[in-house]
């Protein structure tokens, strides 16, 4: 089952809960030119950049013991790849809502939205 989570309770845990930091791997399924244009910066924050189509080819690069929170620009890719996760054993897997054009518009408006 996926669950959502809100780039506010992303944002409580990078700021209030590094010990829970170590228990989350999040997949950040946008293309390498939407991650320069923009990306979360927070000192606590890490990301595996693993683009929407090599998923399947890269499953070995998720680790099934973590959290797994999939996020993308706005919500839907990132849906379908926690949809594909869940489908192949992932147990635990959350859906960033909103992506990173909610970040930008609910935590930090200096990253841009696209």
């Amino acid at each position: 089952m996926i669950q959502n989570f809100t780039v506010s309770e992303l944002n409580d845990l990078l700021d209030n809960k590094p010990a829970e930091l170590g228990s989350w791997q999040v997949v950040d399924v946008r293309e390498p030119w939407e991650l320069e244009r923009a990306s979360i910066r927070h000192p606590n924050f890490q990301s595996s950049a693993i683009p929407m189509a090599t998923v399947p080819l890269r499953l070995q690069d998720i680790d099934t013991s973590r959290n797994v929170l999939v996020m993308c620009r706005s919500g839907g890719r990132s849906m379908q790849v926690a949809n594909f996760l869940v489908q192949n054993g992932v147990p635990k897997v959350f859906n960033l809502q909103g992506g990173i054009t909610a970040w930008s518009r609910e935590i930090d408006p200096s990253v841009p939205t696209y």
